[in-house]
């Protein structure tokens, strides 16, 4: 298997770009465990029958630490498309683990779909350029066009298939380059099939930007929700176009976006590369989109001068007061401020997004993460 990033990173031929290492085979996957020890299970695999393709397809799935402990509990979930075991599955792993070890965003089920042939399952149809162009880059293995009929796979089989099995809330579609540029055409296409979107490094240079041209026009005929859009880009080498064509997308939201759609982009062309986006991007998108407040200060009085933490204001008392810390009573503040005046903010529950600051959008710092309003989408 090829890494993803490879082939979908190219643009025209002989534009230069990095040597990403090859995806590890699957063969090599199930031997990256000491055979002397135990294997340490991350999720599992599942095979369904398609009804949209008529054959079996692999999903994966990991639940979130304690899962099984509060029945009535739902979970955001997130379908993360070329999700298989040995595609994202891992790496994606990995962020839905921060989330229950640190608790700064929220926990979520992750339902890894698999593309048996991304070249296809992910594209649109390229209808403005001549085919030869993609063809010279991409040979045989690239058949565009078959981006409608995955998300009939997603809408017909997956979803009802999670929806029904795990006890969900707000359902999520994530991927990366030609996977990024199916999270936006699909929101862009059918936006009602998902309530957040996430894309990093969408390959905005499909078929000559079309998909980015069009954007405006049909982010205008979107009906009001409450829908979230992350999408961000790093640096993807001198003297192509992707700048150009991603600032015609931004503009898009800026002058588009129906009522009630809250959208972020993050710029990361100064610090990171296509092949380095993944970790970063899906780390910032989810403190963006599932971001949880917690309570200003250290428990423990060794930190502190003289052994003592500070004395709680009249503020933080009431805050305290008020119960566990969460959305409706928490500030919002960046880490600047909070540490600014910290006597001020100890003991209070803030609402601090880390990381990167977003370059675009129309999110404010307490629209941040999912607060009760959130959980209900509009008929």
């Amino acid at each position: 298997m090829f890494n993803r990033f490879l082939f979908s990173y190219l643009l025209l031929p002989g534009m230069a770009f990095g040597s990403p290492a090859m995806a590890q085979p699957e063969s090599d996957h199930a031997v990256l465990s000491d055979p002397d020890g135990t294997p340490i299970v991350i999720g599992s695999v599942h095979r369904i029958n398609s009804t949209v393709y008529g054959d079996e397809q692999i999903v994966t799935v990991r639940l979130p630490r304690g899962y099984a402990d509060d029945p009535k509990r739902r979970y955001p979930v997130v379908f993360s498309v070329d999700g298989g075991p040995d595609q994202d599955f891992e790496l994606l792993s990995g962020i839905a683990a921060e989330a229950e070890f640190s608790t700064s965003f929220e926990p979520f089920i992750l339902i890894g779909v698999q593309t048996k042939d991304r070249y296809s399952q992910l594209t649109p149809e390229w209808t403005r350029i001549d085919p030869e162009r993609l063809s010279d880059v991409f040979g045989d293995r690239m058949v565009p066009g078959g981006a409608s009929q995955f998300r009939r796979y997603l809408e017909t089989d997956i979803i009802p298939w999670a929806t029904g099995r795990y006890r969900t809330g707000r359902k999520a579609l994530t991927s990366v380059s030609l996977g990024g540029l199916f999270v936006i055409d699909t929101f862009l296409e059918t936006p009602e099939l998902f309530d957040d979107y996430i894309a990093l490094t969408p390959s905005v240079w499909w078929d000559g930007g079309r998909i980015v041209d069009e954007a405006a026009a049909r982010l205008a005929q979107q009906d009001a929700s409450n829908r979230r859009v992350y999408f961000t880009m790093g640096d993807e080498s001198v003297g192509n176009r992707n700048g150009l064509w991603l600032e015609t997308l931004v503009a898009a939201f800026k002058t588009s976006a129906p009522k009630g759609l809250k959208w972020a982009f993050v710029d990361r062309s100064s610090e990171e590369e296509h092949r380095t986006m993944a970790l970063t991007g899906w780390l910032d998108a989810f403190r963006t989109l599932y971001l949880t407040p917690s309570r200003s200060g250290n428990p423990l009085p060794l930190v502190y001068e003289d052994f003592e933490a500070p004395t709680y204001s009249a503020e933080a008392r009431a805050n305290i007061g008020a119960g566990t810390c969460r959305h409706p009573i928490a500030t919002a503040v960046t880490f600047e401020e909070k540490n600014s005046a910290p006597a001020a903010y100890y003991g209070r529950c803030l609402l601090m997004k880390p990381g990167q600051k977003l370059t675009a959008g129309n999110f404010a710092l307490g629209e941040l993460g999912l607060d009760e309003d959130l959980e209900i989408v509009p008929e």
